[in-house]
């Protein structure tokens, strides 16, 4: 069901009326059908927009970038790839073109993929509301609830997209350019590549999840502005905020709050045995974020009035 259709059928052309809280398919519940089709659209509006398909291309283009640089260092033969200040396992990666994936996420994750993922929530409702068709949605049998769910649900399935996106392009690039076969983990023990390619998948499920408290945050962020760039603007700049505070070592006793703290723990993936303690504390500390901001965002959006 397009945006169009939900408008049309749900308010006639040229009405300026406002949607009070509280309304907005409160008289009859919706049915499964009725979310199941408000997903789909919300799905297929976002991943349709130039705005996301050129996020997840530039996405896309970080591995290949990394894998092109590593290549041509190594290219006589002189280097392994690997300098003290490179992402993890960039040493790693003409050994085992598999583990371009890993530095491929560990490079993205501090700030291109929050980045593409604030942009996304942060437009989510605000967006509409620029647009003028909020108020056309909240007056079908959606309800505001379902709403706010259907777009966190439709920003959560960007989060996995943009991740796996990362992850394909690693693994092409690095099947491309070097060599695959048993990988050597972190402790020093050899893994064959099956299970290498499934702490692959595994890390990038992780990696998806972490940017859940994001999500969040930025679509709380989407529901106290009528302007989808102001919200897009203030999201990036608090993860920028965000990110810039967790590296000061005065903030230490802070720090372990930050969103962004655990992201890089998903290295003790490629340790054997895993270490799991950092592991479980970001999916811990993005379930708090999501709680918390999902909440303020439902109580912004089911007590404000929408005026387009």
């Amino acid at each position: 069901m397009s945006r169009a259709e939900i408008g049309t059928a749900a308010v006639p052309s040229g009405t300026g009326t406002a949607v009070p809280a509280g309304t907005g398919a409160d008289v009859r519940p919706p049915r499964a059908v009725w979310t199941l089709g408000l997903f789909r659209s919300e799905l297929s509006i976002t991943f349709r927009r130039w705005r996301t398909l050129a996020l997840l291309g530039v996405l896309a283009a970080v591995p290949v970038l990394v894998g092109i640089a590593v290549k041509i260092e190594t290219g006589d033969g002189s280097g392994t790839g690997g300098g003290a200040g490179g992402p993890a396992f960039i040493s790693q990666i003409t050994n085992n073109g598999l583990f371009l994936v890993f530095t491929a996420l560990a490079a993205t994750l501090p700030f291109f993929l929050p980045m593409a993922v604030g942009v996304i929530a942060g437009d989510a409702v605000a967006g509409e509301s620029g647009a003028g068709t909020l108020r056309y949605l909240l007056v079908a049998p959606a309800g505001r609830t379902r709403l706010l769910l259907t777009k966190y649900a439709a920003v959560l399935a960007f989060c996995l997209a943009g991740t796996l996106v990362v992850a394909v392009s690693a693994l092409a690039v690095g099947a491309l350019l070097f060599p695959l076969g048993e990988l050597t983990t972190i402790s020093g023990t050899r893994i064959s590549f099956a299970e290498g390619l499934f702490r692959a998948l595994l890390i990038a499920l992780v990696v998806a999840a972490s940017l859940i408290g994001v999500a969040a945050l930025g679509l709380f962020v989407s529901t106290l502005t009528g302007s989808g760039i102001a919200a897009m603007a203030t999201t990036v700049g608090l993860l920028i905020t965000v990110q810039i505070l967790d590296q000061i070592p005065q903030l230490h006793a802070l720090q372990p709050y930050f969103f962004s703290h655990y992201w890089l723990s998903f290295a003790d993936l490629m340790r054997e045995p895993v270490y799991w303690d950092d592991l479980m504390k970001n999916l811990g500390l993005q379930a708090l974020y999501a709680a918390v901001f999902g909440s303020a965002a439902w109580a912004r959006f089911t007590a404000k009035d929408i005026t387009a």
